[in-house]
C-alpha cells in the first residue's frame, strides 16, 4: 500500500523526466538544423526521386531536375512551380524535395 501511495510523485517525476528529454533532443537537432529560404520568383531543382521518376534512375543519373520558377507558396515550406515554358505543375511541392538553384 505504501508504493501505491507514492505512485502519483513517481508518475510525476516520470513526466517531467520525459519533458526534458524531449526539450534536449529538440535542442540538439535544431542547433543542427539550416533553414532553407525560398520566396516566389525563385528559381530551384526538384528531387526526381520525389517527382516519382526514381525507377529508370541508375547511379550516374542526376539526382534533381530543374531550374522551375516558385510561382506562389500554397502555405509555409509549400510551393507550386512552373517550367521553363510558363506552365504550373500539376501538384504542389515541400521544400524538403526543393533546392535553390544558383546561375
Amino acid at each position: 500500500m505504501h508504493n501505491l501511495d507514492l505512485l502519483p510523485e513517481v508518475r510525476n517525476g516520470t513526466i517531467l523526466k520525459v519533458v526534458a528529454y524531449h526539450q534536449r533532443v529538440a535542442r540538439h537537432y535544431n542547433r543542427r538544423m539550416k533553414p532553407r529560404h525560398i520566396s516566389v520568383g525563385d528559381l530551384v531543382l526538384r528531387s526526381i526521386e520525389a517527382a516519382g521518376k526514381g525507377p529508370q534512375r541508375n547511379k550516374l543519373s542526376p539526382l534533381w531536375e530543374g531550374p522551375y520558377l516558385v510561382a506562389a507558396m500554397v502555405k509555409p515550406g509549400t510551393f507550386k512551380l512552373k517550367d521553363a515554358e510558363g506552365k504550373m505543375l500539376p501538384r504542389t511541392w515541400n521544400i524538403e524535395n526543393l533546392r535553390k538553384y544558383y546561375q
